[in-house]
């Protein structure tokens, strides 16, 4: 009994003071939940994606209490010479119309040739040598967070945000336009991480710091952490139907529609659909402070640009609006008409919906189609069988399937709000329902003249700016890039459920391991008996009985009444969700400090074949040696589904538990909670006995995540 008495002492003590006790939901995060919560139904949208949105919002509107990066003064003025020239060229190409042929054609990334996708990313990483592509990537934050997002606003801002990009590129190589990357062509794919998109051969791997291609070992960050993504995890690349919205749709044709919804899922929106591409690559790029430090950003933002410019052609074809002055007005000072936009002054909100744009300064190329051969590309092929260009995976582009193995690096912030979820089932990978329909196929027949009709081969002109101070020669690039057009062995990205985890430990713009702490948490996943069973039926009088594993709580008098009440409710989950019939599964357990810059993400690997199945995590926050802090923890899986956290209850014996925030302040005060580095945490659950078996210690977790498959939000019991 001596173990009980320790136990009643430490509960007398935590009553008291602790070193991790629970915080209140702060007011912004039951604001953002409580709206959310109301707009979208939890058979309709992953909980993940107004967990990911609230916090975001929060870190957004909080961030003045954090460590953030600011542009310097070069950095500005590097900027507004930036914006000088582009607004030089709009006057240039305004009275001199003889030059009629747009400055800059963008093309899908992978019909370019060889000699021409090196020289995008030689010029990429010539700007990165001289700091100008930090300069650029550091807009990316800031008050910009808000006023380029959540809005009309997002599309504008990002306009003139990927002009200024493709500026400073061709002030390197004139020849060079920024090239889009359509990923509805990895979508439709079997198994889209294994596109070879993301690969040596093009734009570096996609499982964890990235080694290969032309940006390997890039410092991605102002602490010099090495660029990451972490591809497939959570989230969906653009998929055909949900594009079709706003490509074919001629009931879409307000830019209200595409800005707030439509029938009011926010589903339905540009932003909202980007959101999820951002999540399903990972890394920096599911950060919104972080992303543009991956060029694969600038490359991905210009097709959300291709989607809405051929959106407007549309509303032109349709006469259902004028696009330059369709600009809906929402509640936000941000994203009124007549302000200014942050980071490029000369310009606002209303101007970014401008026609000078895409008949000044660059146009598009067609998104590549069966019907052109798939632009030519030896990246994609023609699926006769959906009619669509789908993406190769980089065995099939004449290399080899390895992977480097590398770990995974996770950044660790919510920023990124999912919104649409994969049409295709859980479980299915048949791309067979998905239409037969080309990019705005409906409105070229509406526009026969107004189609555009662009060559491949990039027009030669010269450059008219030279009076205006701007150069025209090639700049030296003092790097070259360890990168091979025809690379002898491709290297591909490790499957999720084979990655390992790796973590940045950067708190404050410091990377170190030793200013962080480990506290133990415990994760109880309960298996969702609404979907398909395992492949382990039973045998009953040496019968197979079809459609029912030996698992399943169901079939047991002694469980039936326990699960039963979850039968047949299915709650929306995402397209990465794919249940092994090993029972293998993730949970992703993270940190995000409130009162401190820093972010940790670790899995657990759960059996999801067991009706219950618990184990524990250790996840790292800032250390108390430092000072108190605040962060919040949060688990989900890839199927976006969220944990609901519990909390310890005070005194209690044995342990009991209570829904609680997730929300924790970590002190140096007793007793002590937490671990100095992880084995002092691993140590303090378990007593290990010389020559016998380790046993777990008798002191409870404080932090305890329950994953059911609720029909409820797990955030409900904290609004009340």
């Amino acid at each position: 009994m001596r173990w009980a008495s320790y136990y009643a002492i430490f509960l007398v003590v935590l009553e008291t003071h602790a070193a991790v006790w629970e915080c209140k939901l702060p007011g912004l995060f039951k604001e953002c939940y409580d709206f959310y919560s109301r707009m979208a139904r939890v058979q309709d949208t992953p909980a993940y994606s107004i967990q990911s949105r609230c916090i975001n919002s929060y870190l957004w509107k909080t961030s003045f209490v954090r460590y953030h990066v600011s542009l310097s003064t070069s950095d500005i003025n590097y900027i507004r010479s930036l914006q000088r020239e582009m607004e030089s060229k709009r006057r240039y190409k305004r009275y001199k119309r003889q030059a009629a042929t747009p400055v800059a054609v963008r093309r899908e990334f992978r019909t370019l040739s060889d000699a021409e996708r090196e020289a995008f990313f030689n010029a990429v990483n010539a700007m990165k040598n001289d700091g100008r592509y930090d300069a650029l990537a550091n807009m990316h934050t800031g008050i910009a967070l808000q006023s380029g997002h959540e809005g009309p606003g997002f599309l504008a801002w990002h306009r003139e945000y990927l002009t200024a990009f493709e500026t400073a590129l061709r002030r390197v190589d004139p020849s060079v336009s920024l090239p889009y990357w359509d990923s509805s062509k990895d979508f439709v794919m079997d198994n889209p991480a294994l596109t070879s998109f993301f690969s040596s051969a093009l734009v570096g791997n996609g499982d964890g710091i990235v080694v290969n291609g032309p940006f390997a070992g890039w410092p991605a960050r102002p602490d010099g952490q090495r660029l990451s993504r972490d591809i497939g995890v959570i989230g969906s690349l653009f998929t055909p139907e949900g594009l079709d919205l706003f490509l074919n749709d001629p009931t879409v044709n307000l830019t209200r529609q595409i800005v707030l919804g439509t029938n009011e899922m926010l589903a339905n929106t540009l932003e909202g659909q980007h959101n999820n591409v951002h999540n399903w690559v990972g890394g920096d790029m599911s950060r919104l402070n972080t992303a543009a430090h991956d060029p694969v950003f600038f490359m991905y933002h210009a097709h959300v640009d291709y989607v809405w410019e051929r959106f407007r052609e549309k509303q032109i074809a349709l006469g259902s609006a004028n696009p330059e002055a369709d600009y809906p007005i929402i509640n936000s000072p941000l994203h009124q008409p007549d302000r200014a936009m942050d980071g490029f002054p000369n310009v606002t909100n209303l101007e970014g919906f401008s026609n000078r744009y895409t008949s000044e300064l660059y146009t598009y190329a067609n998104s590549p189609e069966c019907a052109d051969g798939c632009g030519g590309s030896r990246f994609l092929r023609c699926s006769t069988t959906i009619n669509r260009c789908v993406a190769l995976t980089a065995a099939e582009v004449g290399g080899t399937a390895d992977t480097n193995q590398n770990p995974v690096v996770d950044m660790g912030d919510f920023q990124f709000f999912n919104t649409f979820n994969d049409p295709r089932t859980r479980f299915a990978r048949s791309t067979e329902h998905i239409r037969h329909k080309r990019d705005n196929a409906y409105i070229q027949t509406l526009l026969p003249k107004y189609a555009l009709n662009l060559s491949h081969k990039p027009t030669s002109i010269a450059n008219p700016f030279t009076k205006y101070g701007f150069n025209n020669h090639k700049t030296t690039i003092t790097h070259k890039p360890k990168y091979a057009s025809k690379t002898a062995v491709i290297h591909g990205t490790t499957p999720v459920l084979e990655r390992g985890r790796q973590n940045l430990f950067s708190l404050d713009g410091v990377c170190d391991v030793s200013r962080w702490a480990y506290i133990p948490v415990k994760i109880i996943n309960e298996r969702d008996v609404s979907g398909p069973g395992f492949n382990s039926p039973i045998i009953v009088r040496d019968q197979f009985i079809p459609g029912v594993d030996i698992y399943n709580p169901l079939v047991y008098t002694a469980l039936r009444p326990l699960f039963y009440q979850t039968r047949g409710q299915v709650v929306a989950k995402f397209p990465t969700c794919k249940k092994v019939n090993s029972g293998v599964k993730k949970v992703y357990i993270r940190s995000d400090g409130l009162t401190y810059d820093g972010h940790f993400i670790e899995h657990a690997v759960m059996d999801e074949r067991q009706p219950i199945s618990e184990t524990t995590a250790y996840v790292a926050v800032k250390h108390p040696k430092l000072g108190p802090g605040k962060a919040i923890l949060t688990a989900y899986d890839s199927s976006g589904r969220v944990c609901e956290p519990k909390c310890l209850i005070p005194g209690s014996y044995p342990p009991s538990y209570r829904t609680c925030s997730g929300v924790i302040n970590i002190s140096n005060l007793p007793p002590k909670m937490y671990g100095d580095d992880y084995g002092q945490a691993v140590r303090s659950q378990w007593n290990f006995v010389p020559g016998g078996c380790p046993s777990q210690q008798r002191s409870p977790i404080y932090l305890v995540f329950y994953c059911s498959p609720s029909v409820q939000w797990p955030w409900k019991k904290c609004l009340t």
